[in-house]
């Protein structure tokens, strides 16, 4: 890899091949963790590519520091790594690395005078535990780290039966990316009372996802997956269109006192 040098993923299915073949032999196990950067677009969107670039090469030197000299370290490519550790006995001793690697990668990075803040999540799968090919393997290993996406700046084992919650939320992605359109978000206002007066004085509006076959869909669930999916944005601005919308209604028939106070996303 050219911009941190690291092996890239060539070079990588290369040394995976040789490291099972030889896990095979000698009946030994192999950990591989897949490293997926929190928000990175954010500091690229933000900061510039400079800064991101930068950051990348940053996280690469953390990355080295916290496996030993034998383990294989790659850049994917974007913002993705993986590291191979070899010759691991069980869980607890992958869980102590995949944790200082959290650990070293959430404490601030500092370029171009700017204090910059990232998390990981990475997802691990072990040789011969959760398969015995490096397809299977690696497949595995993303399901497990899609699975500490949902927490972020963490670490995910995967788990026999992963992928069938990892396919419905990407199916529930690719329904979001139409419900706007559709008319499928709708918008519940809790009304905020004085309670000197008794008077509603404004509303919390709290967004749900009207799903045609799921029935109503709370914000824990769908917002996440708009944020990283990029299309938090897109539900935003629906939000706000439709709550001044709501807003210009009430004023139309007398009530001009009511303000929405707050858009929040509250799952109650």
């Amino acid at each position: 890899d050219q911009l941190t040098g690291l092996p890239n993923r060539t070079n990588l299915m290369q040394q995976l091949r040789v490291m099972v073949n030889r896990a095979q032999l000698e009946g030994k196990k192999i950990a591989i963790l897949f490293l997926d950067l929190d928000r990175f677009k954010l500091i690229n969107d933000t900061l510039g590519h400079d800064a991101g670039d930068l950051l990348l090469k940053a996280v690469s030197d953390r990355i080295r520091r916290c496996v030993r000299n034998q383990d294989f370290i790659a850049r994917l490519g974007g913002d993705e790594f993986t590291v191979v550790l070899e010759g691991v006995t069980d869980q607890e001793i992958v869980s102590k690395i995949a944790a200082k690697i959290c650990d070293a990668l959430s404490q601030p990075f500092v370029f171009l005078q700017q204090e910059m803040f990232v998390t990981t999540s990475i997802g691990v799968s072990m040789f011969p535990d959760d398969g015995a090919d490096i397809g299977t393997l690696i497949k595995h290993a993303d399901s497990a780290m899609f699975r500490a996406k949902e927490q972020r700046n963490g670490y995910c084992f995967y788990v026999q039966g992963m992928e069938d919650e990892i396919a419905r939320r990407m199916e529930l992605d690719r329904e979001l990316r139409s419900a706007i359109g559709a008319n499928e978000l709708v918008l519940y206002y809790q009304p905020q009372i004085d309670l000197a007066t008794g008077e509603v004085i404004g509303a919390e509006a709290l967004i749900r996802w009207n799903h045609p076959r799921h029935g109503l869909v709370m914000p824990d669930t769908f917002i996440p997956l708009a944020e990283e999916s990029g299309l938090i944005n897109q539900v935003s601005d629906w939000v706000l269109e439709d709550a001044c919308r709501q807003l210009q209604a009430w004023s139309n028939s007398g009530n001009e006192f009511f303000k929405v106070r707050d858009l929040g996303r509250n799952p109650c």
